[in-house]
């Protein structure tokens, strides 16, 4: 049997399959080489011919179904937060869905209603709730991308054509321009640790909850700004996370979480200090909808959902041995920038000791010097991978498997990865066989920490490399001191 999910997003496209009792994944930024890719369904075909699926049943997310749909359309067509919420791996029995909006001009046109109820998945019934609200997309957006005149310089529309594009767009799901837009509009960058230099003002969180969850007036009016405001980026991701926060109160009991604000790792340690018990899976946000829509067809016909998803990109032929591992991590401890490409890149937005690129997180210099390779805006700060076992020394949050979380660092000699808030967004490596433990553990011996700086492995505007011709190319073109793949140890 052939099962395909297809998850084609204006952004983070991608295909999921279950091909005879094997499960394949694939992101279309892998083929284009571009960070955030969209993919229509030639290239959804394209991945299946390269995989030898003839005959298959499929289900469809995409966003050109609309933002109003609310149940399934023609068959297996699903909606794009549907699938969000079936995306997840782990049965509970409450599911939150948040997804931010744009906050250019979009918003006129885009309406949300929230809605609970009793969801039929295949033979079984499912209690879920799902609520969905336009939470302002300043948890992921740049502070110019509220400007009109951004859209207008790129694409020489006048906004009254951009409404219209817009309408055609949702109303017809397809546009002639639409490859025009994805390609010159861009994909604003995260504030989640911008809005760590700013105050909130309170007052004006309180009158904009006054006016209500995400209205236009706020998105319009008050967010537009090209000037890094700290002090209203502050407020608004503060504004978001009290309404997160009062949305995620109405769901009962431990629940999955998704969508593109569970990525924001500032709202999910909120929601642990509220007493939540959110379960987010790292394909949360739009690159799992795929995963989504294929857990649609596996439940139709009750096959066990996959949990361990990786891509079918390149893999090395060989691991690092003893020695490989051991020269690795006394490259670190000299404080070298080490690239780490070893078996299938993991299936989400972050690296997770697979497509690394790695650092001494005791380097006080770390920031500058890995962000000139990655060439990064200034405030963002960089995550660490730690043993678990080990994990409660440095954070305050023992086990955090996917990064998904903000936690306040314990120690104060590792200020590569301490954020000005004295935070962390960490990830803890359980004790296995994989190669990325073994080399925490000689980094231990090398330099007294069982830790790493670690980010992905990729430049601005790049996907992570996907095959080793990626990850030399990044090699020799930055700054990077090094780079393991496989067994093999590159430097210059």
């Amino acid at each position: 049997m052939n099962l395909v999910g297809f998850g084609l997003t204006a952004h983070d496209s991608s295909v999921a399959a279950y091909k005879n009792g094997k499960f394949l994944y694939r992101k279309a930024e892998r083929q284009f080489n571009q960070k955030h890719a969209y993919a229509g369904m030639d290239w959804a075909l394209s991945v299946l011919k390269e995989w030898d699926i003839q005959e298959y049943e499929s289900a469809e997310s995409t966003w050109l179904l609309g933002k109003n749909a609310q149940k399934i359309k023609d068959g297996n067509k699903l909606d794009h937060h549907y699938s969000h919420l079936l995306s997840c791996s782990v049965y509970r029995d409450s599911h939150l869905v948040l997804d931010s909006l744009s906050t250019g001009p979009a918003d006129n046109i885009f309406n949300s209603s929230p809605y609970t109820g009793m969801i039929k998945v295949g033979n079984r019934h499912v209690d879920r709730l799902l609520e969905y609200a336009p939470v302002p997309a300043i948890l992921n957006t740049c502070v110019h991308s509220t400007e009109f005149k951004h859209y207008e310089h790129k694409l020489g529309f006048s906004q009254e054509d951009f409404l219209n594009f817009l309408r055609d767009l949702i109303n017809n799901g397809e546009h002639p321009n639409f490859d025009q837009l994805v390609k010159v509009v861009d994909f604003p960058g995260k504030v989640m640790s911008l809005q760590s230099y700013g105050k909130p003002n309170y007052s004006k969180i309180e009158e904009w909850l006054s006016i209500g969850y995400g209205r236009n007036k706020i998105v319009q009016d008050e967010l537009n700004f090209s000037e890094f405001d700290h002090d209203l980026i502050a407020t608004a991701h503060k504004f978001c996370e009290q309404i997160t926060l009062d949305k995620a109160g109405s769901v009962p009991g431990p629940f999955s979480y998704s969508g593109g604000v569970a990525q924001n790792v500032v709202i999910n340690r909120a929601m642990l200090d509220a007493g939540m018990e959110p379960h987010i899976d790292p394909w949360a946000y739009d690159g799992g909808c795929s995963i989504g829509a294929l857990n649609f067809l596996l439940d139709k016909h009750n096959i066990e959902r996959y949990a361990d998803w990786v891509q079918d990109d390149e893999a090395p032929v060989d691991e690092p041995d003893v020695w490989t591992t051991i020269k690795v991590a006394q490259l670190i401890a000299d404080n070298k920038v080490v690239g780490w490409y070893q078996g299938n890149g993991e299936v989400g937005p972050r690296a997770l000791g697979n497509r690394s690129i790695l650092y001494n997180p005791a380097d006080k210099n770390a920031k500058d010097k890995v962000n000139k390779i990655k060439q990064r805006e200034w405030w963002r700060p960089f995550g660490a991978s730690v043993t678990e076992e080990e994990a409660s020394q440095f954070f305050d949050i023992s086990k955090s498997r996917h990064m998904l979380f903000n936690s306040k660092v314990l120690y104060s000699g590792i200020p590569g990865v301490t954020h000005v808030d004295g935070t962390c967004r960490h990830q803890t490596v359980p004790s296995s066989d994989n190669p990325f433990y073994f080399l925490l553990e000689y980094v231990k011996l090398e330099t007294g920490l069982p830790m790493v700086l670690n980010t992905s492995l990729n430049a601005r505007g790049k996907p992570i490399c996907a095959t080793i011709e990626q990850a030399l190319d990044i090699f020799k073109t930055t700054e990077m001191d090094a780079i393991c793949i496989g067994n093999q140890v590159y430097t210059k």
